[in-house]
């Protein structure tokens, strides 16, 4: 019950990882408000939180358009006069393709969602959380450490996720607000599956590479989201956790 009471928000909070730190938060007592495209996926993942001891409250909702992350963030703070922590996960991939190959509309459809989605939503959070602090987890990927071939636009999204947050972290942490990025390594999501898709499901071929383990579960790896949410990561600021089995170690 690390969270009971606490007023959380979660960007991309449908489907994949976002949805399971939308369901950790409920489980620990934390007032989730979460949003998304899909109105009846959020509809699913409010109701899958009944009975938890907090709980989940869906607002449709776009990243790629500021109004509405203003809209989004003032509605949670609102719902409870605070905002404790955020969590900006929403993000979308592309099919693969060399560099030059990739049309601009994917290029700019990417960025706007992966990197001005992030900021959009950390620029209406931060005010909120000026006062009495807080923390912000930006979802990266561990594409954020090295090249991506045939994955440069996701690729260099994900650096540009870990480069704000860093920047933003050292900007804010004398008010006691904390801003950190999780880097996942492949997980068993909708995502995951739609890049199995595209490349036939050779597993050599998935930009990343994959842990000799498997894909994770997204619920382990929303673990990592919570430690670093929670009082425990105190003294946690302007870091990137890398949670990919040690895909990346070598």
């Amino acid at each position: 019950m690390r969270f009971e009471n606490k007023s959380i928000v979660v960007t991309g909070g449908t489907s994949g990882l976002g949805e399971a730190v939308v369901k950790a938060f409920a489980a620990e007592g934390g007032q989730v408000v979460f949003c998304g495209l899909l109105e009846a996926e959020g509809i699913r993942v409010m109701q899958e939180t009944n009975g938890l001891a907090g709980n989940a409250r869906f607002v449709q909702a776009d990243v790629r358009d500021d109004t509405a992350m203003e809209a989004f963030v003032k509605d949670a703070h609102a719902q409870q006069g605070r905002l404790d922590v955020a969590v900006n996960n929403a993000g979308i991939s592309h099919t693969a393709a060399r560099f030059a190959d990739h049309n601009l509309e994917t290029v700019s459809d990417v960025f706007q969602t992966n990197v001005m989605g992030v900021w959009h939503a950390m620029r209406h959070q931060i005010p909120f959380m000026q006062e009495a602090g807080g923390a912000i987890i930006n979802i990266a990927s561990i594409l954020s450490r090295s090249g991506a071939g045939w994955m440069a636009p996701y690729g260099a999204s994900k650096h540009a996720v870990v480069g704000l947050s860093k920047s933003a972290a050292l900007d804010y942490a004398d008010m006691g607000i904390r801003i950190n990025t999780v880097s996942p390594g492949p997980m068993q999501t909708p995502m995951f599956d739609r890049a199995l898709a595209d490349i036939d499901g050779d597993l050599e071929k998935f930009a990343g590479g994959i842990p000799k383990s498997g894909p994770a579960d997204p619920s382990d790896v929303a673990k990592t989201v919570l430690y670093l949410a929670s009082d425990e990561a105190v003294t946690v600021t302007g870091a990137n956790f890398i949670v990919d089995g040690g895909t990346s170690t070598g």
